[in-house]
């Protein structure tokens, strides 16, 4: 055997050994690895829980506490996080495991996840809009529980997100005195979040766009909206300012 064919055997074993490179958790049992796994979670070491917990997850299919080992897989993805690897965790969680005790956790993790992943107002809202409907489906989906509460007011926080981009859209038309298309954007943030500190400001806008192109109608109708429900808004004050002064 020549020196040449030496070396390539050391190389082709050399290759060998790092594609089937052991795994540090080689060798435990099923109880040993979910035990590591959560002394990993608990410590902080979130890469060596999702390595522990895939081992287990291959090795041992039938292990009765598997729905625990996959909960607790999209909660390291989350504190990693990986929001979009989370979310599809959770997901699979509650395909899997329909009824579960940590289902509406699962259901949370998945609302939080797309929470997590919504953008600043300017951006596209897409995540944020996914996140409303998920929230919302735990609302229903498991009302009375501690989750549905949260999901409750995680649903309010993305909602002010998105009025608060539809209020952005109208006041960079109402400025450049495209007055139509600011006054239907004004107008989406009025009826579809009516519950925003930005209805009362689209109020106002709504009133000062018809006064513009001459809807003095219009105009009325959001004035008198503006002081009718919400009489205590700065928006409120700075009209009946304005018409003190005039």
């Amino acid at each position: 055997m020549t020196p040449r064919t030496h070396v390539w055997i050391a190389l082709l074993t050399l290759a060998l050994a790092g594609c089937g490179g052991s795994s540090q958790y080689q060798g435990l049992d099923a109880e040993a690895l979910y035990r590591t796994a959560r002394m990993e979670y608990d410590e902080g070491s979130y890469d060596n829980t999702i390595e522990a917990l895939e081992r287990l997850l291959v090795s041992y299919p039938t292990f009765d506490s598997l729905p625990d080992a996959r909960f607790l897989l999209a909660e390291s993805y989350f504190a990693k996080e990986e929001y979009i690897t989370a979310r599809s965790e959770y997901q699979r969680f509650l395909d899997r495991y329909v009824g579960h005790p940590l289902s509406p956790a699962a259901a949370l993790g998945m609302c939080r996840s797309l929470s997590e992943l919504s953008p600043i107002p300017q951006r596209d809202q897409t995540f944020t809009r996914e996140a409303v409907t998920t929230c919302g489906n735990v609302v229903v989906d498991y009302a009375g529980t501690p989750e549905a509460i949260q999901a409750a007011e995680v649903r309010q926080s993305l909602r002010a997100t998105l009025a608060e981009k539809e209020y952005l859209n109208a006041r960079h038309y109402f400025r450049r005195k495209q007055y139509d298309p600011a006054i239907k954007y004004f107008e989406f943030v009025v009826d579809d979040y009516p519950e925003s500190e930005f209805a009362p400001e689209a109020l106002l806008g709504l009133y000062r766009s018809n006064e513009e192109i001459g809807y003095d109608d219009l105009a009325e109708e959001a004035r008198a909206r503006l002081l009718r429900e919400y009489p205590d808004s700065e928006a409120a004050d700075e009209l009946r300012a304005e018409e003190t002064e005039s």
